[in-house]
């Protein structure tokens, strides 16, 4: 009889690898021998209006009650803003929402975007953390405006930051401007010929440890997940911010395909790393939806039972 952890890991597999191609139900799969398996109802790595995304927290958490979900994490970029929101349409809504913040942070010269969850996000050492990266974001964002307008594209920096009101300045307010203005066709033109990491107009983010961010997380109650590794990031990478006290990695995620769920499924079991899944869901028209991708609950109960190691 397989073990319910590889019975587990299995059935995942096959169910993310015809996710391109239906939308999975959230339904819990029929047992298998001794092994009762469940999966797919925790989106764990989703986006509002409170960073990039298109929606507000609230909605979010509405797609996530229309998908048939037990749980979902809001996981805005460097900012805790719409938690209470989230939590408060959860409550009404029958859907648990698990505190998370998706934070910038850098491995020497290579930028890692690590998710947080279970953070106590009113914990004031977290929220000055997170108050020098908005303002370090905004100063990003205002050297890459220029630098456009040195282009001959004109562009002012009040209608970007009236595209991001008053969520963390990023690049795709910037390019939501261009849009407007009909500078480019689309997100992906914008980032390809102007603003993306080796386009002409790119600044890169002031440096943020990766060491600093995951103790910072601890301090905060909460647990570390790398996200995305599949987005061509070292296995160097990975070892140092495995020695920095990484918690888990993001398995499941859209970018990943069946071999990369594999690889990071066996390395997380190597070293004792939890795993983690989500949509990354922005509510864009042609993106994937909150639901579309995730992980079973028994992932938020691993994650519990590692943040305990970190309760003042």
């Amino acid at each position: 009889m397989p073990s319910t952890k590889s019975t587990f890991l299995y059935i995942s597999l096959i169910c993310f690898q015809i996710a391109p191609f239906a939308r999975r139900s959230a339904r819990p799969i029929p047992s298998i021998g001794e092994a009762t398996v469940r999966y797919n109802l925790a989106d764990l790595h989703t986006h509002s209006f409170c960073s990039d995304g298109m929606r507000t927290p609230t909605q979010a958490v509405e797609e996530a009650r229309d998908a048939g979900l037990q749980a979902l994490s809001l996981t805005d970029h460097d900012t805790v803003e719409g938690i209470d929101e989230a939590i408060e349409a959860g409550s009404n809504l029958g859907v648990e929402v698990i505190a998370g913040s998706e934070l910038s942070a850098h491995v020497r010269e290579r930028e890692v975007h690590l998710l947080a969850y279970l953070i106590d996000w009113n914990n004031d050492e977290l929220n000055s953390g997170l108050s020098q990266v908005h303002q370090a974001r905004r100063q990003r964002g205002v050297a890459i405006v220029e630098r456009l307008n040195d282009m001959g594209l004109g562009i002012e920096l009040e209608e970007v930051l009236d595209h991001a009101q008053g969520s963390p300045l990023g690049r795709p307010h910037i390019a939501a401007v261009m849009i407007e203005k009909g500078l480019v066709a689309d997100k992906d033109e914008a980032f390809n010929r102007y603003i993306g990491d080796r386009a002409p107009a790119f600044r890169a983010k002031p440096h943020i440890s990766a060491q600093e961010v995951i103790a910072r997380v601890h301090r905060a109650g909460g647990v570390t997940f790398l996200a995305h590794p599949g987005h061509s990031l070292p296995d160097a990478v990975i070892q140092q911010l495995i020695r920095f006290g990484l918690d888990g990695i993001e398995v499941f995620h859209p970018a990943h395909q069946p071999p990369q769920i594999d690889f990071y499924t066996q390395l997380a079991d190597r070293h004792g790393l939890l795993i983690s899944g989500g949509s990354d869901s922005h509510g864009d028209a042609h993106g994937t939806r909150i639901g579309d991708y995730g992980i079973g609950y028994e992932a938020i109960e691993a994650m519990r039972a590692r943040a305990a190691r970190y309760a003042a």
